[in-house]
């Protein structure tokens, strides 16, 4: 897994260096994010940040791109407790490759994305067990252009769905699941 995820990150740059036109977009945002666990359905979101670089690079077909991007983002969950809401937290590495078709300042994307765990701390550890490293989902959504000096002001938001089980823990269900909202600035190569 983590041979495929370096693959894809080294495909995406080098797909991007070889374009005619591409767009360097760094971003920052937040994460509302909560986890999808079977049988226990007192999960509550909870806010996380969220940040990285994309790369969008057009195809030649009218408003058509494809946009990698490398992200650090933080997940998790709040679970309600006998002593009051636990926010639990895990940070990931992601790289999602989106579709992107866009039309005027208006912009629409998707496309599949992989996640590397950075870390956890003892208090996910105790509530969740094992988890897996490696997290897999769609990201959907849109957002604007903006004109603004030699680039765009990019405002952006997004849903993302995880679809692989990260429970290591045999009979437990944990599906990652999120609204991220986040700015950047693309930048014309």
């Amino acid at each position: 897994m983590k041979k495929l995820f370096v693959a894809a990150a080294l495909l995406s740059v080098f797909a991007a260096t070889k374009a005619q036109n591409v767009e360097l977009i760094p971003k920052a945002g937040i994460n509302i994010s909560t986890q999808s666990i079977k049988g226990l359905g007192n999960e509550k979101a909870r806010v996380g940040i969220q940040g990285g670089l994309g790369v969008n690079v057009h195809t030649g077909l009218t408003g058509f791109s494809i946009q990698p991007e490398l992200n650090f983002i933080s997940k998790g969950t709040s679970l309600k407790t006998t002593t009051g809401r636990e926010k639990l937290n895990q940070n990931y590495l992601e790289l999602p490759v989106l579709a992107k078709y866009s039309y005027g300042l208006v912009y629409v994307n998707a496309g599949p994305y992989i996640g590397l765990r950075l870390g956890e701390g003892d208090k996910e550890k105790l509530a969740y067990g094992d988890t897996k490293r490696f997290d897999l989902g769609v990201q959907m959504g849109g957002g604007l252009a903006i004109p603004a000096g030699p680039g765009k002001v990019i405002l952006d938001a997004r849903y993302s769905l995880g679809l692989n089980n990260i429970a290591e823990t045999s009979g437990v269900n944990i599906k990652n699941r999120g609204i991220m909202v986040s700015a950047g600035y693309a930048i014309t190569l």
